[in-house]
């Protein structure tokens, strides 16, 4: 009888623990987020590294996700560990936004001190469509609001708010940086300001409330669309920090800053004017683009005292611009009290 041939033998059991073979297409996507996120740092550096400073959310979310499948995955540890270290930067970057804010507690019911309501808003010059935003302002009724990109048809759209605020100091402009200051109180002395020297206005005016007056300025410096335009973002900012520091009332800075809060203006903005972000221990709030489900970053801002206490800060509804209103509702520290 012949002998059967022999049956072949099976190959090896894969070993189901073993990692994989190195995906490079993960680590693609992992060096360019690393490089991204340490250049961020680097914007003191040039103008283009720190274009990369607005965009760590999205770093953090690319970070995160990617370092999901890369565990999932058994990827090698040059990968997961570039991702986690991308992961841990802009995480601890964004931190002071999701840890809860120290501040001082609010005052006693009954005490002299009463609630200063803000809002911020760039209304976008090409938005011919006002009704959405006059009603959401009248809606609000905030005390105080800062108007950027004021046209002149703007200008005059807002002149019919003047039953809630009588009191208003209006810049309209051709091109993007018209302005506008309204309250409900006196505006004492409200004054255009170049902060920089960079040809673009800013408003600083005393509010006289009956409680205590308190300064308010309100900027919108050049985007930093390039060396110069960059250049002249820190310069305005540099400025308006100056002259917060400077206030010998309580100051809040709103606006359109054209900066996040990781961009080195930004930075240097709130080391030199001695405020506080009051979307501190908030969150991130992304403020523009409003027209994009995409990419939305927060570049419009209110800074307030450190001594303030900020009781609500958010994110407004959409209407019509390309940003979204931001609101903020403080207790300031005692003003001068008018007679």
């Amino acid at each position: 009888m012949r002998d059967s041939p022999a049956t072949p033998a099976a190959p090896p059991a894969a070993d189901a623990t073993a990692p994989q073979p190195f995906p490079w297409l993960l680590l693609g996507w992992a060096l360019p987020l690393l490089a991204a996120t340490l250049g961020g740092f680097c914007g003191d550096w040039h103008w283009g590294l720190d274009l990369m400073s607005h965009f760590r959310w999205y770093y953090l979310l690319a970070a995160a996700g990617g370092l999901g499948i890369a565990v999932m995955r058994r990827v090698g540890i040059a990968t997961r560990t570039t991702l986690a270290t991308a992961l841990a930067l802009n995480a601890w970057t964004m931190l002071p936004y999701w840890l809860p804010a120290t501040q001082p507690a609010a005052p006693a019911a009954g005490t002299a001190t009463e609630p200063v309501s803000l809002i911020s808003l760039n209304v976008l010059r090409f938005n011919q469509d006002t009704a959405p935003t006059l009603d959401y302002l009248r809606r609000r009724g905030a005390d105080v609001v800062a108007v950027l990109e004021v046209s002149p048809d703007w200008g005059q759209a807002l002149e019919t708010l003047a039953d809630i605020y009588p009191h208003r100091r209006i810049e309209p402009r051709l091109d993007n940086f018209g302005i506008a200051l309204l309250s409900r109180w006196p505006l004492i002395e409200p004054q255009i300001v170049d902060f920089g020297d960079t040809g673009y206005p800013s408003i600083v005016a005393d509010i006289d409330r009956p409680t205590g007056r308190f300064r308010c300025i309100a900027i919108h410096p050049y985007p930093p669309y390039s060396r110069t335009a960059s250049a002249m973002l820190v310069r305005s900012l540099h400025a308006t920090a100056a002259a917060a520091a400077r206030s010998p009332l309580p100051c809040i800075v709103a606006g359109d800053f054209n900066a996040t809060p990781w961009s080195a203006g930004f930075r240097a903005f709130a080391t030199g004017s001695g405020l506080r972000d009051t979307a501190l221990g908030r969150g991130v709030q992304p403020s523009w683009n409003a027209r994009s489900l995409f990419v939305r970053i927060p570049i419009d801002h209110i800074f307030a005292p450190p001594t303030a206490t900020v009781v609500r800060r958010t994110i407004g509804p959409n209407v019509g611009s390309d940003h979204f209103p931001v609101e903020a509702e403080l207790i300031l520290p005692g003003g001068q009290v008018t007679p």
